[in-house]
C-alpha cells in the first residue's frame, strides 16, 4: 500500500506522515512509520513537550513516563487524590476480576457519572485466562446485562443491550474490524440480531455471528486508535 501510494504522488509534492511511533507492531507485515524513522533517511519531528493543560492529567504525564522507559508516578494514583489516573493492586486473578466488575458496575459510574456499558471500556493484554477478554466478557455480561431473551451461537449468548464488536471488515454491511455497537433487537424465531453501529442499524443472521464478539472487555491490540471516556486497564 505504501509503495503504490508513493508511486502515485507527484515528485514535486511534499508528503507528511503523522502517527504514533509507540503504537504496537502490526499483526501482519508492515511497520511503515517506525521503519521510516529508524532509517534516518527522512527528516523527523517528535512531539515531546507536555503543555500546561496536559500536565494536569496524570494519564498524559504517565504515558510520557512509560514511553521514556520510566515507571508511572503512583503517588497520586489513589482514589482520594482527585487524579484521573488510579492504580489498584490485587494479589490474584480472582481478586482482580472481582475488582474489575465492581469498578465498571458501581464505582466508576457512581464517582464520575459514566454509563457502565457505553462509556467504560475494559482492556486486557490477553484473550485467555481468568482475566482474559473471553472470561471478562462473560463476567461483565452477567453483571451488567444478565436478563432477557438470548440467541446462542456456539458458547456465546447474545442478548439485547449487549456491547459487541465487529472483528472483520464487511463491506456489504458497511462495518469494519474494531467497530463497536450495541444489540438493539433480537428475533429468536428468524434468528436475526440487529446491532446499532454508529447510529445505524446493522442486521446479522445466525451464520454471520462469528463476525461479532462481546466487547465489554477487549484486547489492548484491538483497542488501538479508539477513544473511551473511561478505561479499566488490566496489567
Amino acid at each position: 500500500l505504501m509503495h503504490h501510494l508513493l508511486k502515485a504522488v507527484p515528485t514535486e509534492a511534499t508528503v507528511i506522515f503523522v502517527g504514533d511511533v509507540h503504537q504496537l507492531p502490526s499483526v501482519g507485515a508492515g511497520r511503515v512509520l517506525a521503519d521510516m524513522i529508524a532509517s534516518r533517511a527522512l527528516p523527523v519531528v517528535t512531539l515531546t513537550e507536555i503543555f500546561r493543560q496536559a500536565r494536569q492529567s496524570q494519564i498524559v504525564v504517565n504515558a510520557h513516563r512509560i514511553n521514556s522507559g520510566r515507571m508511572p508516578d503512583l503517588r497520586r494514583a489513589v482514589p482520594a487524590s482527585g487524579s484521573d489516573f488510579y492504580f489498584i493492586e490485587r494479589e490474584t486473578p480472582e481478586a482482580a476480576l472481582e475488582t474489575i466488575e465492581e469498578l465498571v458496575a458501581v464505582r466508576i459510574p457512581r464517582r464520575f457519572g459514566f454509563h457502565q456499558v457505553d462509556e467504560v471500556q475494559v482492556l486486557t493484554p490477553m484473550h485467555r485466562g481468568l482475566v482474559g477478554a473471553g472470561s471478562l466478557n462473560t463476567a461483565l455480561q452477567q453483571r451488567l446485562n444478565p436478563d432477557g431473551e438470548v440467541l446462542q451461537r456456539g458458547d456465546r449468548h447474545y442478548r439485547v443491550g449487549d456491547k459487541v464488536m465487529q472483528i472483520r471488515n464487511n463491506y456489504d454491511k458497511g462495518v469494519f474490524n474494531g467497530d463497536i455497537g450495541q444489540i438493539r433487537d433480537l428475533d429468536d424465531i428468524n434468528q436475526v440480531i440487529q446491532v446499532e453501529m454508529d447510529g445505524a442499524p446493522v442486521c446479522y443472521e445466525l451464520h454471520e455471528l462469528d463476525e461479532l464478539v462481546h466487547a465489554y472487555a477487549t484486547t489492548v491490540h484491538k483497542s488501538q486508535g479508539s477513544e473511551y471516556p473511561a478505561v479499566v486497564l488490566l496489567m
